[in-house]
Order: C-alpha cells, then sequence, then structure tokens
C-alpha cells in the first residue's frame, strides 16, 4: 500500500504533465526551411522565369525545391512565367487542390498573383481572397480557383504565382461532405464542423492556358475564324498589324473595326471589364481612334 500510494502522485504528475504540454505530431510538415531559404534574386526583375505557351496546362509545385524571393508580402516559393506575346488575348485559369496526409490533415497552397511588365514593376496584384472557393464534386477534390484574362504585352509580361505571410497565417474552411449532400438533397443540414485546410507554402498549382475564345467560347468566330488558328493581332509594341493578303476577303480582315468592337462587347459579356479595356487598348494602337470612348459609352449604358 506504501508502494502505491507513492506511485499514484507520480501517476498523476505524469498524465498532467502531457496533457499541459502536448508534442506536435510529426507528420505535420515543417516550414522552417522558408526562414532559413536564401533569397534567389535582388528584386522582380531578376526573378527566373521560364516561358508560357498559348494552349497549355501545367501544374506548378511549391515547396523546398522551388525558389525562394522575400517579396513585399514575405517571404514565398513562387514560379514565374513568360506569357506569350504572340497569343493575343488569353484566359488563365489556376486550380489549388486542398491536400491530405497520411494521418488526414489538410493542407492549401493559398496563391497570389502578380502581373509584372517589362521592367519587372507590379501592373496587376491578386491575393488568396481573390480566388474562389468550390467544394469537392464528383472527382474534383475541395480547391480554390481563378481565372482572368491577360492581353501578354509589355505591360503584362510576366506572371508570377506565389503565396503571403498573411496568407500562411490564415486557413480555408472547407464544406463538410455531409452537409454538402444535405444541400445537394436539398435536406436540413446536419449539425457537423466543417474541417479546415491549414495555408502551407507546399503545393500545387495547376494553370491552364487557352486563347479566351476556346475558354470562354464566346469569341471563337472573332479569334479562329473556325479555323482552329488564332487570328493574328496587333503587336503590343508598336501597334501594327500584319497585312491582309490577296485570298482573305477584306471583310474578314481582323483590323476591321467591327471585329474590335465585337471582341470588347464579348468581353464585357464575359463579365471582364478589365480585358475590354485591354482590348480597346490595344485597338487605339491598332489605329481604331475612338474605340476608348466608344468602351465608355458602351459602359454608360450598361
Amino acid at each position: 500500500m506504501k508502494r502505491l500510494s507513492t506511485l499514484v502522485p507520480l501517476a498523476v504528475l505524469w498524465l498532467s504533465g502531457c496533457a499541459t504540454a502536448p508534442t506536435p505530431p510529426a507528420d505535420v510538415p515543417e516550414t522552417a526551411w522558408l526562414e532559413r531559404a536564401e533569397d534567389c534574386c535582388a528584386g522582380l526583375a531578376g526573378l527566373p522565369v521560364t516561358p508560357l505557351s498559348p494552349r497549355e496546362t501545367r501544374t506548378l509545385s511549391f515547396g523546398p525545391e522551388a525558389p525562394v524571393h522575400r517579396f513585399d508580402s514575405g517571404a514565398s516559393p513562387f514560379r514565374a512565367l513568360r506569357l506569350p506575346r504572340e497569343a493575343g488575348p488569353l484566359r488563365l485559369e489556376l486550380t489549388s487542390p486542398v491536400q491530405r496526409d497520411d494521418a488526414g490533415h489538410r493542407s492549401l497552397f493559398a496563391p497570389s498573383l502578380l502581373i509584372l511588365d517589362e521592367g519587372g514593376r507590379i501592373r496587376r496584384r491578386l491575393d488568396w481572397q481573390d480566388f474562389a472557393y468550390r467544394p469537392a464534386q464528383g472527382l474534383a477534390g475541395d480547391r480554390l480557383t481563378l481565372s482572368l484574362g491577360v492581353t501578354p504585352s509589355a505591360e503584362a509580361d510576366r506572371l508570377v504565382v506565389l503565396t503571403s505571410e498573411a496568407a500562411l497565417a490564415a486557413e480555408t474552411r472547407l464544406l463538410h461532405p455531409a452537409r454538402a449532400l444535405a444541400r445537394a438533397r436539398h435536406l436540413a443540414e446536419p449539425a457537423v464542423s466543417d474541417p479546415v485546410a491549414r495555408h502551407r507554402p507546399e503545393g500545387e498549382v495547376t494553370l491552364r492556358v487557352r486563347p479566351l475564345g476556346e475558354t470562354a467560347g464566346l469569341l471563337a468566330p472573332l479569334v479562329d475564324g473556325g479555323t482552329g488558328e488564332p487570328m493574328p493581332v496587333a503587336s503590343p509594341v508598336d501597334g501594327t498589324m500584319p497585312e491582309a493578303t490577296d485570298a482573305a476577303p477584306a471583310e474578314a480582315s481582323p483590323t476591321a473595326p467591327l471585329d474590335w468592337r465585337r471582341t470588347i462587347r464579348a468581353a464585357l459579356a464575359a463579365g471582364d471589364l478589365e480585358l475590354a479595356m485591354s482590348l480597346a487598348e490595344h485597338a487605339e494602337r491598332a489605329g481604331e481612334t475612338g474605340t476608348r470612348r466608344w468602351l465608355a459609352e458602351q459602359l454608360e449604358a450598361r
């Protein structure tokens, strides 16, 4: 009995120590590598880039194997890609899937986007909160998605995919499968807690690049003329247009004002005001004076 009375307090002390100082799970990914990583470049103009083609689907991997730069939003692994100038207006679709390890921990790479000009200056910035959360459906799991239009030019020369300190300090709340099923069947949702995905500096982002008409389905007759090949567009540098050949009918020339304005109308119908403004700028450079004023009139009438 004396031995038992001695062991009981020790056992209580041992158990209370476990309760107050739990050790972190060994399978939680280590992220200290990000703070230890060397900065690859002195500034944005020096980021290493890889070229994109007008029709491509690419998986971008992030983690210790990716280059790291200390951006104004914090240290982050990144991927920088050069936009194809010859392609004309493009639709970029990005998907960041929720990943799950063997222990069931959910994680997510929460992307930010930078559009850089030729000099490496930021012309457009999109945060991870600009992405839309899509719950799991069919074979597609929980994910963040974003679709944007861009016209490669001197002002839109490079795309940089990264994350930020603010994103790494946050998490994404997911829709519980039981609640998703109840919504699909128009039933009362069960009282279950939605899982969350921690934001990590490791993960993958799928980037899909297509000419605008192939993704939106709105500009196909203008982009490829029904041939499956992109039509020539104004050079973003000097604004000149390729000369029409004798075999091409004059009314089918992409330099006709109607083509530019129909393209702009389609961009407006798709809800992409920034792309419409960019197309109007290119039309002006191609000699279609008055396009910006015409676009302003269209916006006033909406």
